[in-house]
C-alpha cells in the first residue's frame, strides 16, 4: 500500500487522527515551501541595496572626481605649471569641494560696482534684448559673478540699476548692467576678461568654450578640455571687509561663430549661469 493509499485508509477508519496527521504534515511542509521564497526575497533586497548604493553613492563620487580632474587639466593647460604646484597667473588658496581655488587680485567691492557700470566707448548696450555690441578688436571686459535671490536683491539693484525678474533666482553673470547678456564682437578681437566674484556665499569661475548649452550638473564633464580660456574658482566676497576676489585672462577670438562664457562649478551652468558670445 502506498503512503497516499495508507493516508486515505486512515481517513476512513479514524477521521480525527487523519486531520491531526494532515495538520502535522502541513506544518512540516510550510517552512520548506517558504524557505526558497525567503531566499529569493533576501537576494532581491541585496541586489537592490547594491544598486541603490552604486547609483546614489559611487556614481556621484566618481563623477565628482572626474569633474575635478577635467577642471585641473583645464587650468594646467591654460596656466604655466600644474595643479600640484604654484601656478603662474594666480595665487592658490587650496581646494573647495575638490576644485582648486585662487585669485590674482583683491578688489574693493564698492569700487568694483562702480567700475562694472562704466560702459567703454567701443561698446553699445541694448537692454531691450540683453545684448552688448563691441566695435573694437581690443576689449577690456569686467564680468561680475553673483547670485540672485531675495537676500541679494540689494546687490542686484546696485549692479543692474533695476529689480531682478521673478525668474532670476539662480547664479548669474552681470556685464555692464545686464544679466547673462549676449556679447557680439568682431573677428580677431582680443578680449581681456576680468572676472570678479561678488557672491558672498559661493565659488564661481569663468570658462570660454564653443560647447553649447544645455549644460549638465557636472558641466566640466560636458565641456572637457574644449576651452579657450578659464579662471580658477574665485572665493566668495567678504562684505564685512569690503573685499572681493578677481582674476584676469585674455582670449583671442580668431574664428567667426558662437561661443559661450560659463561658470563650471557643479550645477551653476545647469541653472543658467552662462551667456553667448557671437564672433562676426
Amino acid at each position: 500500500m502506498t503512503g497516499i493509499e495508507a493516508l486515505n485508509d486512515l481517513g476512513k477508519r479514524d477521521p480525527e487522527n487523519y486531520k491531526e496527521r494532515l495538520n502535522k504534515d502541513e506544518a512540516n511542509f510550510t517552512p520548506m515551501r517558504r524557505a526558497p521564497l525567503v531566499a529569493v526575497a533576501i537576494a532581491i533586497l541585496a541586489v537592490a541595496s547594491i544598486a541603490v548604493a552604486w547609483y546614489f553613492i559611487y556614481v556621484p563620487l566618481q563623477l565628482e572626481r572626474e569633474s575635478a580632474s577635467y577642471y585641473d587639466r583645464q587650468l594646467a593647460g591654460y596656466y604655466t605649471g600644474g595643479p600640484s604646484g604654484m601656478m603662474s597667473g594666480f595665487q592658490m588658496m587650496g581646494y573647495y569641494n575638490g576644485y582648486l581655488s585662487g585669485y590674482s587680485q583683491e578688489v574693493l567691492i564698492n569700487k568694483t560696482i562702480s567700475v562694472a557700470s562704466q560702459v567703454p566707448g567701443y561698446a553699445r548696450v541694448f537692454p531691450q534684448n540683453d545684448t552688448i555690441m563691441f566695435n573694437s578688436t581690443h576689449i577690456n571686459l569686467v564680468v561680475i559673478a553673483t547670485m540672485v535671490s531675495p537676500s541679494d536683491i540689494g546687490k542686484e539693484v546696485n549692479l543692474t540699476g533695476m529689480l531682478p525678474s521673478s525668474s532670476a533666482t539662480a547664479n548669474v553673470f552681470v556685464i555692464y548692467g545686464l544679466v547673462n547678456p549676449t556679447l557680439i564682437m568682431p573677428r580677431g578681437a582680443s578680449v581681456t576678461f576680468t572676472v570678479i566674484n561678488l557672491d558672498p556665499d559661493d565659488y564661481h569661475n569663468l570658462a570660454i568654450t564653443p560647447v553649447p548649452p544645455p549644460y549638465p550638473y557636472y558641466s566640466m564633464m560636458y565641456i572637457m578640455m574644449d576651452v579657450l580660456g578659464v579662471s580658477p574658482m574665485l572665493p566668495p566676497a567678504s562684505y564685512s571687509s569690503g573685499v572681493a576676489y578677481g582674476l584676469t585672462f585674455t582670449v583671442a577670438f580668431t574664428h567667426p561663430g558662437a561661443l559661450y562664457y560659463v561658470c563650471e562649478y557643479p550645477g551653476h551652468a545647469e541653472s543658467g549661469m552662462y551667456g553667448e558670445i557671437i564672433v562676426g
